[in-house]
């Protein structure tokens, strides 16, 4: 028989379901969820009646069993909204998820960019996979898209414009939030336009699931030697876009993030790939002149 916690958490996630949450945001939440019932029941705890103590058992629970400290959060985060639905649902009054008591400090590991020998490495490996899965990577290289929104695309989401250049509808970015970005690479733009035209309407442009990806970006990995996951494609992107000049704002506006704090971090990644560029000095035989043509 199912445990009122767990049915309380299916209902929590149909609700999401049917305001429309992404695939991918139902899914981290199921996953979240299914590991807190866990802990409750091994423990013989009530959710009903949780105090500060058993949450901060919880917090503690998923850094000693190796969870990042972002996962954590992000944890936490998840359990905060499910106790806000129990409240809405009668179940409770007070919601005993104080995240700004349970969260812990995160490091500020920089955005990993893809380096321009990683990108030659990864761009042939690409030649030698499925057409399909390989235009998805690209055109998560040619957009900044995440991996959940580059799979609910569809084809009536890549948009012509005027001057003939093509823009995609993100309809369920992160945050449930709608936005436009532009297509970077004009023969991704023509291999998704040729696409388009083979399929209905309201069909996934790219009939590759989360999953897929998931098992081409390891092989990736085991074949290439990159350490390579699809949420770099994004990192490169905003490198990229800064090094060539766009304003900070108009990246955190083709990204999507809520806070230009997040794209900021972004800066110092860029200014760490033009750096690279001076390890090549090393192979210059007369540095003195290199330095003249840089005071020139």
């Amino acid at each position: 028989m199912e445990s009122k916690l767990r049915e309380q958490i299916n209902k929590h996630l149909t609700d999401l379901r049917m305001q429309g949450s992404p695939k991918q945001t139902i899914k981290s939440y199921k996953y979240h969820l299914k590991q807190y019932a866990s802990f409750i029941e091994s423990n013989n705890l009530d959710f009903l009646t949780l105090t500060p103590s058993q949450a901060r058992m919880y917090r503690n629970h998923t850094i000693e069993i190796g969870l990042q400290r972002s996962t954590t959060n992000k944890a936490l985060s998840i359990l905060k909204g499910f106790y806000n639905y129990l409240i809405e649902e009668g179940e409770i009054t007070v919601n005993p998820i104080i995240t700004r008591r349970l969260r812990v400090k995160e490091g500020q590991a920089l955005p990993r960019f893809m380096t321009a020998k990683e990108l030659e490495v990864f761009n042939d490996w690409l030649t030698n996979i499925p057409a399909q899965v390989a235009l998805g990577f690209r055109t998560m290289l040619a957009t900044g898209m995440r991996l959940s929104e580059v799979v609910d695309m569809k084809c009536n989401d890549l948009i012509r414009l005027e001057n003939s250049g093509y823009i995609i509808r993100v309809r369920h970015g992160k945050g449930n939030k709608e936005r436009y970005v532009p297509v970077m690479d004009a023969e991704v733009a023509r291999q998704l336009v040729k696409l388009k035209k083979e399929r209905p309407t309201q069909a996934p442009l790219l009939k590759v699931s989360s999953n897929q990806y998931g098992i081409w970006s390891k092989k990736c990995k085991s074949q290439t030697g990159l350490d390579f996951y699809p949420h770099r494609c994004r990192h490169t992107v905003a490198t990229q876009m800064l090094q060539k000049g766009v304003a900070l704002d108009k990246v955190q506006e083709v990204l999507g993030h809520d806070h230009i704090s997040t794209t900021r971090r972004y800066a110092s990644t860029s200014q760490e790939a033009i750096l690279e560029l001076a390890a090549k000095a090393d192979m210059v035989k007369e540095p003195r002149v290199l330095y003249r043509f840089w005071l020139k």
